[in-house]
């Protein structure tokens, strides 16, 4: 089943549209004023009829046949045609993937709800699974596959030019000139591609998708959403459709959730503080970890120190052949944040990490997460290993967000426990911002936005997450109305929901009755077990 996406104008058509316009508004005011004198002896001055105002639609039909092998319940697709570029109402389309999923037989459905799926870049995943979040819920579901990502989409903002240089990146510091230089020429280059074929990768912001959410509840004939889900970073896009569209959310829960960037580390280095210092309490009050790993915030300082001083060297294997392996401070710091807000990341090992660094020893879990990172992905995503990301997806919302500035932007990206050179050097300095101006989107607004909801908002939040810890997320909730509540999972890292069945079971209860607070379902559950 393929979806063609039409072919667009090229960068520039923006403004020459804008000076054609202008032009006609000036021809259209001296054509009306000849016919004002003329009236009366020609008959014929007639003005053009407006264009048709362009509408969404939504066509049901069978699902691809990757999507379709995945189900063994009840289930239909459908083709969601958007504009490319609102700006441009007689413009290019795009046809988008919907799924949609009843619940079981039996099960009283109160609405629809949708889901705004899972890390920024990473396309929502169309299949089987979908019946179990139906069947939870209680509600049909409806999930979109969002402009510029994933494999039923001919529109792709993939970027494969960058795809060979991981192996590179693993075998030099953090700050290698060579590979930053390469990194941004292969980021020029897929730029260069979409735009010769008549792409835009301005039309691909978090502004857009949340339109095209919009456009499926009105092509889907919904009056509102019951309930509202996301999953990680891609909370971005549920905050802006909230922001832009009061009202066509009854409630939502918003897992692991983002709040000052779509790409999610401009508060990246006290983010991972908070983590860090969690993971430090947690590893005194475990005697096992205590006695292996004694005064582990000591360890982590040291760490960084001798591997700023002598990086750590050695191998991984990986598919059968050895990758060289270089690890800085830098490249610790973002491997630490990987493995405590990374999805499957190695938390219990961390400890021994930091410990064997402080000592001049590359770990092997560490070896092998700095040898199989795609460029620059750990410590920036929150997920590296997913074949349906978007670098250009990711690159448009990142480059295109609103940059913090003065206190704000001091207080996210250090924090008042980050004053080691290893935190700028991985998020200050990093490689995104000249990808930026290769890519050449830049930001919309003056200033991040956020959206007062005033609807129930429920906000899973892991412990040890470093991308979106717990204090972070209780002092965002403060100003998303009363009805937002924060549910803490000791123990849990990036998107709870995936990993801990009594966050699961605390979101299924909760939205049986959101306008109650949650019940903590998670409070007796353990921290963690350190290997």
């Amino acid at each position: 089943m393929g979806f063609q996406a039409a072919q667009r104008q090229d960068p520039t058509s923006r403004a020459r549209t804008s000076r054609t316009a202008l032009s006609a508004i000036r021809s259209g005011a001296a054509v009306a004023a000849a016919c004002s004198v003329t009236l009366g002896l020609l008959l014929g001055c007639t003005s053009e009829p407006e264009p048709a105002q362009f509408r969404p639609t939504l066509v049901w039909g069978d699902c691809p046949d990757d999507v379709e092998t995945t189900f063994l319940t009840a289930h239909e697709c459908g083709i969601l045609t958007v504009l490319a570029d609102r700006a441009e109402p007689t413009g290019g389309t795009l046809r988008l993937l919907v799924a949609k999923v009843p619940p079981p037989a039996g099960v009283t459905a109160p609405g629809l709800g949708t889901s705004f799926g899972p890390n920024f870049g990473d396309a929502e995943i169309m299949s089987g699974g979908m019946a179990s979040g139906a069947a939870r819920m209680g509600r049909t579901s409806l999930q979109v596959e969002w402009r510029g990502s994933g494999p039923h989409n001919s529109t792709s903002l993939a970027c494969p030019e960058v795809d060979p240089l991981g192996a590179r990146a693993a075998g030099v510091r953090h700050d290698d000139r060579g590979v930053r230089d390469a990194f941004v020429a292969a980021v020029a280059a897929c730029a260069a591609r979409l735009r010769s074929s008549g792409i835009d990768p301005g039309d691909y912001t978090v502004t857009a998708m949340a339109q095209d959410v919009e456009d499926l509840r009105v092509a889907a004939k919904v009056d509102a959403w019951q309930m509202a889900g996301s999953y990680g970073t891609q909370s971005a896009v549920l905050f802006e459709y909230l922001r832009s569209h009061p009202g066509r959310v009854r409630a939502a829960y918003l897992d692991s959730p983002t709040f000052t960037s779509p790409a999610g580390f401009h508060g990246g280095a006290a983010a991972l503080q908070q983590a860090l210092n969690a993971l430090f309490r947690a590893c005194e009050q475990s005697p096992p970890c205590a006695a292996t790993n004694p005064g582990l915030e000591g360890l982590w300082t040291q760490a960084l120190n001798r591997t700023a001083a002598t990086p750590l060297r050695g191998t991984a294997t990986v598919d059968g052949h050895d990758v060289a392996v270089v690890v800085d401070a830098a490249k610790l710091v973002r491997a630490a944040r990987f493995a405590l807000g990374g999805e499957g990341g190695p938390l219990t090992a961390l400890p021994r990490i930091i410990r064997e660094a402080a000592h001049g020893r590359l770990a092997p879990e560490l070896a092998q997460t700095v040898a199989t990172d795609p460029i620059f992905c750990s410590g920036y995503r929150p997920l590296c290993h997913d074949a349906r990301f978007s670098l250009g997806l990711y690159l448009t919302n990142y480059c295109g967000a609103a940059h913090l500035t003065g206190l704000q932007a001091a207080e996210a990206t250090h924090g008042s426990d980050t004053s080691n050179p290893a935190y700028p050097a991985a998020f200050d300095d990093s490689p995104y911002t000249p990808a930026c101006a290769a890519w050449g989107v830049y930001p919309d607004r003056a200033e991040p936005t956020t959206a007062n909801a005033d609807i129930p908002l429920l906000l899973p939040s892991g412990g040890f997450d470093a991308f979106s810890p717990p204090t972070t997320t209780r002092t965002a909730a403060n100003g998303l109305g009363l009805q937002a509540h924060v549910l803490e999972i000791p123990g849990g890292t990036h998107n709870v929901l995936g990993f801990s069945e009594c966050a699961l079971t605390a979101r299924n209860d909760w939205a049986r009755h959101p306008t109650q607070p949650p019940a903590d379902a998670c409070a007796g559950e353990p921290t963690i077990a350190f290997r």
